[in-house]
């Protein structure tokens, strides 16, 4: 007869996401997931088949944190301002400077599966959609030029929310992770 499992999925996802985003794949070992999770081996194994797939099933759990992150309220030019801003002081204001478990991934990706590579190509797509969708928003309400192209823009908008989480796990300072998401945003207004 299989044993009841004592533990919520939802949590230990979230206390292993923890590790993983503070030390990185690489870095944490099972001995940390084991004490941020307080599971032994034998659940752990029971609920996920290895690190690997834990991670992966982690690294949704932040994605689905990180989508909260995009402004429903706001849409064109206001959505990417604001989301901008946002991520900044995120990215500032973190104490433990992880940055971006998204980013954080990419910036690791060969020691990654091919599975968890693709995940983290779809969230960067995912970040780069959200500024298309917005840009092409602010390009029909006459917000900005007629004549920006949105595709290098959301490219150019992207690299720089890769930087601002960059600069946050590196531990740059305030001011500068600010004038990085300003500058990202100023040359937009028609």
């Amino acid at each position: 007869m299989a044993r009841t499992r004592e533990f919520k999925i939802d949590d230990v996802l979230n206390q292993a996401m923890e590790a993983f985003w503070k030390r990185g794949y690489a870095a944490t070992s099972m001995a940390d997931i084991y004490d941020a999770t307080g599971l032994k081996p034998g659940s752990l194994y029971a609920a996920f088949k290895d690190k690997e797939e834990l991670f992966r099933r982690c690294f949704e759990t932040y994605a689905s944190h990180f989508r909260a992150t995009l402004p429903q309220d706001r849409s064109g030019l206001a959505a990417i301002e604001a989301w901008l801003a946002l991520q900044a002081k995120l990215a500032a204001d973190d104490p433990e400077r992880k940055g971006c478990l998204i980013i954080n991934t990419v910036t690791e990706r060969d020691i990654h599966s091919a599975a968890t590579r693709a995940l983290a190509s779809g969230r960067l797509q995912e970040i780069r959609d959200f500024f298309t969708r917005h840009l092409a928003l602010a390009v029909a309400a006459g917000e900005v030029r007629k004549t920006l192209s949105v595709e290098v823009q959301a490219d150019a908008l992207l690299g720089a929310v890769v930087g601002i989480m960059a600069l946050g796990r590196a531990g740059a300072d305030k001011r500068l992770i600010e004038n990085v998401a300003q500058a990202a945003f100023a040359p937009l207004p028609a």
